[in-house]
């Protein structure tokens, strides 16, 4: 009789269990929202997908309130906004009961509760993130302050002091992140700030290492992928290896390819009228080509300019004698996008055989790989 009781009680839970089971696969999404004082509208759940925005839902605001039900296969940003608003609220979107409250003329700053996703990530940004920026704020004041915003050449002894600053700060943001990233190494969260704070600032290097540390699950989700993919594309690009060949037309639209540098090392420069740090560094640049082109270094800036007349106005001013290319498509400047460059100014120093020497060079570090260079030469 006990066994058949046991028997019966197993077979119920079995059955209960699978109910539940099959409930949760079913279970989605649902978004209420509140913007108070907005009494009608339209508004828009959309898909942040790279920088691609895809619209997927919409619906009527009544009495300043709406409601979207729907599923996602995995945790994805998305954003919420008013039609007629250029920019709205961006936040992780994963299967659970989200709230959503905002002001009609402020939906980017909307608060949210229930988006548990959103806040684990959201957390780093409060903590970790506001850490780094709390250090990292004097040191940049005092580095102009020394600089006369990059108008005045520091001392051998302030250069020292800050250099050692900026090494000590680097070190405290690669140990916060990493921590934040091995702690949450089997959350979404992780692979989110390891994309933010690493694959566009950080070492090749670092972003292999804290990828590892994600869990497989994680490693083989949306973010995750596009991680790895980042990975490849970087390996791509490395020291050592052979530069991937480009071409585009210069500011008289005639047709020039890296491969005409050939035999010659050619810092390949991609920068923009619009880039401030990009402006601060040209002189560097200036003076590298000014110091070493006769000796056979050559320069090929790549513009990720969409509007000539500025990008031509900036080459004059900065007295960027070098030839300057460019498809004038902004960020998807094709040869960008070929090696992968996430911010400007990128560069690569690429060799006479054709392969890349070194990446990244400023400051002095271009002057003195330069000078190494040559004087075997």
């Amino acid at each position: 009789m006990k066994n058949t009781i046991l028997k019966s009680g197993l077979a119920a839970l079995a059955l209960m269990t699978a109910i539940t089971s099959c409930s949760k696969k079913e279970e989605g999404f649902t978004i209420n929202g509140n913007i108070p004082g907005q009494k009608d509208g339209i508004v828009y759940l959309e898909l942040q997908d790279g920088d691609q925005t895809i619209v997927k839902d919409s619906v009527k605001i009544v009495d300043g309130k709406f409601s979207f039900t729907g599923k996602v296969e995995e945790p994805l940003r998305y954003s919420i906004k008013l039609k007629g608003q250029e920019y709205g609220k961006v936040f992780v979107l994963s299967n659970e009961t989200i709230g959503f409250t905002a002001h009609k003329d402020s939906v980017y700053m909307a608060k949210l509760s229930g988006a548990t996703q959103d806040s684990i990530y959201g957390s780093y940004y409060k903590n970790e993130f506001k850490k780094i920026q709390n250090v990292a704020g004097p040191i940049y004041k005092l580095s102009d302050s020394l600089s006369q915003n990059g108008k005045a050449k520091l001392t051998t002894e302030q250069q020292a002091m800050m250099d050692k600053k900026w090494k000590d700060l680097q070190t405290l943001a690669d140990d916060l992140t990493f921590k934040f990233i091995k702690s949450h190494k089997d959350q979404l969260a992780g692979a989110l700030v390891l994309d933010d704070r690493l694959v566009t600032y950080g070492t090749p290097e670092q972003v292999k290492e804290y990828f590892a540390v994600l869990s497989p699950e994680i490693q083989t989700s949306y973010f995750g992928k596009k991680i790895k993919e980042g990975i490849e594309l970087n390996n791509k690009t490395a020291v050592g290896v052979a530069a991937p060949q480009f071409s585009q037309t210069d500011v008289n639209g005639k047709v020039v390819k890296l491969s005409d540098y050939k035999g010659k090392y050619v810092l390949v420069d991609f920068w923009a009228s619009w880039c401030g740090p990009c402006r601060k560094e040209n002189p560097n640049v200036v003076l590298a080509y000014k110091t070493y082109h006769d000796k056979g270094f050559d320069v090929l800036g790549v513009s990720l300019d969409d509007k000539k007349n500025l990008w031509e106005k900036a080459i004059a001013k900065d007295g960027l004698t070098w030839t300057h290319v460019s498809d004038l498509k902004g960020w998807k400047n094709e040869a960008a996008v070929l090696y992968g460059v996430k911010l400007v100014p990128t560069n690569y120093l690429v060799g006479p055989d054709g392969k890349i020497v070194a990446k990244n060079l400023r400051e002095a570090e271009l002057q003195s790989k330069l000078k190494e260079i040559f004087s075997k030469s």
